[in-house]
């Protein structure tokens, strides 16, 4: 089956608007056959058949006009096989009918070659180049051959129809012209409107490709909350598969950005707070603004992920801390050390009672405390840019927790189970050990002190949203309050007596700097914290 592109050489496609102009045509042809043939069925006996006239003739032109007009339908409805030189045959076969049926009818009258111009006409619109000049030939032609015929037989000359003919000529070649010229200007008018509707569609294109791409979360919603266009960016924000659009509401995206667009719809100056969609999923933030199309006025709404600001503020905020550590730390450590040396060697005086044995206790035991705060926070000042390889969770996982129990947790049990085979995940290895260092010892200690026992549970799965790979850590102890959840991870927090509040903290500015997220995620029983790394085709930059 033919195409229909646009191939200028004799007996090629048709363009698309001249094979619907080709189909009108088709159907005027067989209109005007079917108008003839009724002429002759109740006109055969009247003044319009000349005596000289053969009505037999004019059955037979009409009936195998019919039966071409009816083929030509048929060849167009079901074989769609539209080329030039069809259209050519098409013309030439209707100027030659019209001819014959005109000679049939006798006499000089013309009445029937006045429909050549019709046909030279569209001949002139469909067909591009000099052959839409020769139909206007072929038809003059036609017409004096007709008139030729009609004096040698019927000895009917009569100078005024050989001048009708040279006007009927005149004319056909003067409608070609100008058939030819609107032909010209409607094509060319059709290029240009194809050309600009070919551009728009591959600029609507590039702009659906561009958003579907941002990192920024983008939705279209309507005021009555139903969303008409969402990008990828947004579904791996919220973890969730892409839903269709047709009964899609914000509240089914998140109930969070569905209350704070309310609340914007009331007031336009409302700021929202950041939200997350899970509890493991990213910090987001939400803004809104109008966007009017047509005569409905839609809400646009942007999502940001704010862990890259949030990684930007600690990046910061790492280095103004590292600038106050370098100041405090000859200011404080050195007489910290020497309070610590004087505390010990006052313990080892015979002459303390118990009381003061006990107080110069206090204070090396502070001393100590003191200074693995100051240590963890110089740490964490200095720490080293990330620098992350790609590993095979399972084998690298398997080797961390085997040298973990043989050399910090002797021992302890650790059940490491695996819900999907063949993850990969990209890190800088120094820095994750540091991270699960932390959670594997509060996790641990907080087991033994609930159950007796030194045990953990590990499970390493994949988020099949995001396809991000993610590491839960869950304890047997009593878990975390619900009035310390927020506490947890800021610095110099601490529910113990000995511990100096930093390593959650120092846990999570590590997880961050290799983009990936540490949460504490509801958990029946003991406390679970989530490690939710970046994808690992993602190549961070240093």
């Amino acid at each position: 089956m033919t195409s229909l592109a646009a191939l200028s050489p004799q007996g090629q496609p048709l363009q698309q608007a001249e094979w619907r102009l080709l189909q009108i045509y088709l159907y005027y042809r067989f209109s005007l056959a079917i108008a003839l043939l009724l002429v002759y069925l109740l006109f055969k006996d009247s003044e319009l058949f000349a005596d000289q006239g053969y009505p037999g003739l004019y059955l037979g032109v009409v009936l195998g006009y019919l039966v071409l007009t009816i083929s030509a339908l048929l060849w167009h409805r079901f074989l769609q096989l539209h080329t030039t030189a069809v259209t050519t045959l098409v013309v030439l076969i209707d100027i030659l009918a019209i001819g014959l049926l005109e000679y049939s009818r006798g006499g000089g009258s013309g009445n029937l070659t006045v429909l050549l111009v019709v046909s030279v006409a569209a001949g002139g619109i469909l067909i591009q180049g000099k052959i839409a000049t020769f139909f206007a030939a072929f038809a003059t032609l036609v017409v004096l051959y007709r008139q030729w015929l009609d004096t040698l037989f019927n000895n009917n000359f009569y100078q005024q129809d050989f001048m009708q003919s040279a006007l009927i000529g005149i004319a056909c070649f003067v409608t070609s012209i100008f058939a030819q010229i609107i032909a010209r200007r409607l094509r060319e008018s059709n290029a240009l409107a194809g050309q600009q509707a070919k551009d728009l569609a591959n600029l609507e294109a590039l702009n659906h490709l561009i958003i579907q791409r941002m990192r920024t979360g983008i939705i279209v919603t309507d005021p009555q909350e139903q969303v008409i266009l969402i990008n990828d960016a947004s579904w791996k924000l919220f973890s969730l598969p892409k839903l269709p659009l047709e009964k899609l509401r914000i509240d089914q995206l998140s109930k969070s950005l569905g209350e704070q667009f309310r609340q914007w719809q009331q007031d336009h100056h409302f700021r929202p707070a950041s939200f997350h969609a899970t509890p493991s999923g990213p910090d987001i933030q939400a803004n809104f603004t109008s966007m009017t199309t047509g005569d409905q006025e839609n809400v646009l709404i942007f999502l940001e992920d704010n862990s890259r600001l949030a990684q930007h503020a600690q990046q910061l905020k790492l280095a103004s801390l590292g600038g106050l550590t370098a100041s405090i730390a000859h200011e404080i450590r050195n007489p910290l050390g020497a309070i610590s040396h004087a505390a010990q060697l006052l313990q080892e005086s015979d002459q303390l009672t118990t009381g003061d044995s006990r107080l110069a206790e206090i204070i090396h035991q502070h001393g100590n405390r003191m200074n693995r705060i100051i240590e963890n926070v110089l740490q964490l000042s200095r720490r080293r840019p990330t620098q992350a390889e790609l590993y095979d969770m399972e084998n690298w996982l398997n080797g961390f927790v085997e040298d973990y129990c043989n050399n910090l947790a002797p021992g302890a049990d650790i059940d490491v189970r695996y819900l999907k085979s063949g993850l990969k995940f990209r890190i800088d290895q120094t820095q994750i050990q540091q991270v699960l260092t932390n959670l594997f010892t509060n996790g641990l200690r907080y087991s033994e002190k609930q159950t007796g026992k030194k045990t953990l549970l590990v499970v390493a799965d994949l988020n099949t949203q995001s396809e991000q790979p993610q590491l839960d850590i869950i304890d047997q102890g009593i878990g975390v309050p619900e009035t310390e959840q927020d506490k947890i991870f800021e610095p110099f927090y601490t529910s113990e007596k000995t511990g100096t509040g930093l390593g959650l903290y120092i846990a999570r500015e590590l997880c961050e700097a290799n983009r990936a997220r540490l949460n504490l995620i509801p958990n029946q029983g003991g406390a679970c914290f989530r490690i939710t790394f970046s994808h690992p085709a993602r190549i961070m930059s240093p």
